[in-house]
């Protein structure tokens, strides 16, 4: 009974700090020029676990008539520093994050893509939604493209019916 009780104390304790909310995005690709060359549309589910000390964010890509894209995003928390990394490797970097702690409303970060190239972004979070800025820079260090993006969140429900739609494609 005592293995019971506190294994059911751990779980409400540890569901008490993890918080997943879910997004639908919208983006759009610019050259420095200003002119827009590309959209996409991402699924975004987005975890804050106190108790783990990080965020996961996994986001499903649709760009053209490519397939989707799922990517994980590990972002590993150290008071208002943070370290951006993803299981599935590609890219790893440093970050900050800005507002109230646990309720942080603003993240800016730099990640070195494997390929060379470096994103900085600026992440900003509401209650309702998301937005971001990203700037791609080339190996050289010139810019090469700029991401807006901006979503609303959705339930999990809908986001569960769309990404299994999107994923058996």
């Amino acid at each position: 009974m005592t293995r019971i009780l506190i294994a059911l104390s751990l779980f409400l304790c540890s569901s008490v700090y993890a918080e997943t909310r879910y997004y639908l995005v919208e983006g759009a690709m610019e050259l420095p020029t200003g002119r827009r060359v590309g959209t996409s549309l991402s699924l975004a589910k987005r975890t804050v676990d106190r108790a783990a000390g990080k965020i996961e964010e996994v986001v499903l890509s649709m760009r053209g008539q490519e397939p989707a894209l799922e990517t994980i995003t590990l972002i590993q928390i150290d008071g208002e520093k943070v370290t951006l990394s993803s299981p599935q490797g590609g890219f790893s970097g440093q970050g900050k994050l800005r507002g109230p702690e646990w309720d942080w409303t603003q993240m800016t970060f730099t990640v070195k893509m494997d390929q060379g190239t470096t994103v900085e972004g600026e992440d900003e979070f509401a209650p309702e939604s998301i937005t971001a800025t990203k700037r791609v820079l080339g190996s050289d260090g010139k810019l090469q493209i700029i991401i807006r993006e901006s979503g609303r969140t959705i339930s999990e429900t809908l986001y569960d019916l769309l990404r299994n739609r999107l994923k058996s494609k």
